[in-house]
């Protein structure tokens, strides 16, 4: 038997509210909300035109690939549309948080991806089996969206 001080609770009420009034979270600024849309719209693009068009694409950031390599490549562009719609839909307008904590998780698996990108064009030129420019203009992508996915966080 249970002792006297602990009270009986009402067990139809849920141990936690739904929706905590005191904790209401604010609006993403404009800022945010920008740096987010746009970093999804443009990894869906990229990840479109790498994964129809791989030789062409690539050839536009001068780096010239076989055509059996245009498996792999279509990987990677496979992964940049995965990467954007998962960030694109992440935002759940219905929840008391606004869903930030999957804004968080897919702007982190998209900062990750990217530095894994960078190292990998790092040691690609340091091995010489990468050319400068190519690796410039890839990274420089990849640094335009680690810089997005900065600002998306530090605004969450």
């Amino acid at each position: 038997m249970a002792p006297s001080s602990i009270k009986s609770n009402n067990q139809t009420e849920p141990l936690l509210s739904p929706n905590p009034s005191s904790s209401q979270v604010e609006p993403l600024t404009s800022t945010t909300s920008s740096a987010i849309k746009a970093l999804s719209i443009l990894r869906i693009i990229t990840g479109a035109s790498v994964l129809i068009a791989p030789i062409w694409t690539c050839g536009i950031f001068r780096l010239p690939i076989p055509a059996s390599a245009g498996v792999v490549v279509r990987l990677v562009g496979a992964r940049d549309i995965a990467l954007g719609e998962l960030l694109l839909t992440a935002e759940d307008k219905s929840s008391w948080t606004g869903g930030r904590r999957e804004i968080k998780r897919a702007l982190w698996t998209g900062i990750g991806t990217d530095a894994v990108d960078v190292c990998s064009l790092l040691v690609g030129v340091a091995t010489g089996t990468l050319g400068r420019v190519p690796a410039a203009l890839f990274g420089g992508g990849a640094a335009l969206f680690l810089g997005l996915g900065a600002v998306g966080l530090r605004g969450l």
